[in-house]
């Protein structure tokens, strides 16, 4: 009987203290868990869109409704990106001159700012053949507003040897205009890109380039030329702008190139081509690179994007065109790289 009543002892000490230490164990084991999710690299999302004009008809609208209009749409996608990069096509200035009807110059009220703050700009690209369309004067009145935004800017029209670096964490930002024939030539790119990649080995460098011929859906000999120059010369990623639609994407060395992302917000409503775009996601790991892509439809100069339907169309043109090893993944708008 006392060895029973013994056992009874031994087995309800067991449960009590041993399953503390088992639930203990347990618990441990779960926080160890949740450490390691906690590990889980999260990368920071860069965003890359279009062309951006802001006066003429766009004016005309935002004039008419607000100076947010262009951006109603298209503002809940671009505020979940980290860092938002676009290409400014024009001047922000006090005074910005009314041009004729139809004037391929451009000039934009400050009021404009207010929507780039609101939509979550970072970064703009000034490396265009329009940002001295109120002369150089304009320019450094562009570069003050932008400031005084805290926006950051990159890029000359006129060079490539002043603000043609803008460095963000680890990522580095060159953009360059070649639509001047007196600009910078493909050499002189090349070796900026190379002197940069040279003094920052760790770093990712991505160029931003101004060129190519207008509504042509399929890159120049010469943009191909330029562009794997640049990569050979040490450029991590390529982004495109000036065709005013949407080109090929391009894998030359295990790198990207997308020759041109097309409108972002425009007024050119002459054809589906030029109210078409592409937004582009960069996320870094340490193993890889990977590229999201949303195609962009523009309604009266409002940006959104694409409905399933129209995107799987625009993703299936658009991967026609582009190199074959990337067929299957332009269809599923998601582009990955190792490293």
């Amino acid at each position: 009987m006392k060895d029973k009543n013994l056992l009874v002892i031994l087995l309800l000490f067991f449960l009590i203290f041993g399953s503390s230490q088992v639930i203990s164990n347990i618990k441990e084991t779960e926080s160890h868990f949740k450490e390691e999710e906690k590990k889980v690299f999260e990368p920071e999302t860069i965003l890359f869109v279009g062309d951006i004009m802001l006066d003429r008809g766009v004016e005309y609208l935002m004039t008419k409704n607000d100076f947010l209009y262009p951006f109603e749409k298209i503002s809940p996608f671009l505020i979940e990106a980290d860092f938002l990069v676009g290409n400014l096509e024009g001047p922000i200035v006090e005074n910005p001159t009314s041009f004729p009807d139809g004037s391929l110059m451009f000039a934009f009220s400050p009021k404009v700012i207010q929507g780039l703050v609101s939509s979550n700009f970072g970064l703009f690209s000034l490396a265009n053949n329009h940002t001295t369309n109120m002369g150089k004067a304009g320019l450094e009145e562009t570069k003050d507003f932008l400031k005084k935004a805290d926006i950051n800017f990159v890029g000359e029209p006129l060079g490539c040897d002043k603000d043609f670096l803008f460095k963000k964490d680890n990522i580095i930002y060159l953009a360059f205009n070649k639509t001047f024939p007196f600009n910078c030539s493909d050499d002189e790119i090349a070796e900026v890109i190379k002197k940069t990649r040279d003094s920052n080995s760790e770093n990712f460098v991505v160029v931003i380039l101004h060129w190519g011929e207008e509504y042509q859906p399929k890159s120049s000999i010469h943009q191909q030329k330029l562009a794997h120059q640049s990569i050979d010369a040490g450029a991590d990623l390529i982004i495109g702008s000036h065709p005013h639609v949407v080109q090929e994407i391009e894998e030359y060395n295990r790198k990207l190139i997308f020759y041109s992302l097309g409108n972002f917000i425009f007024d050119q409503y002459f054809s589906e081509e030029t109210q078409q775009g592409l937004a582009v996601g960069l996320e870094i790991y340490p193993e890889k690179f990977v590229y999201k892509i949303f195609p962009i439809k523009s309604h009266l100069s409002q940006p959104f994007l694409m409905e399933q339907k129209d995107a799987a169309q625009f993703l299936e043109k658009l991967s026609l065109r582009s190199s074959p090893q990337l067929l299957n993944q332009i269809k599923n708008k998601t582009i990955e790289i190792k490293r």
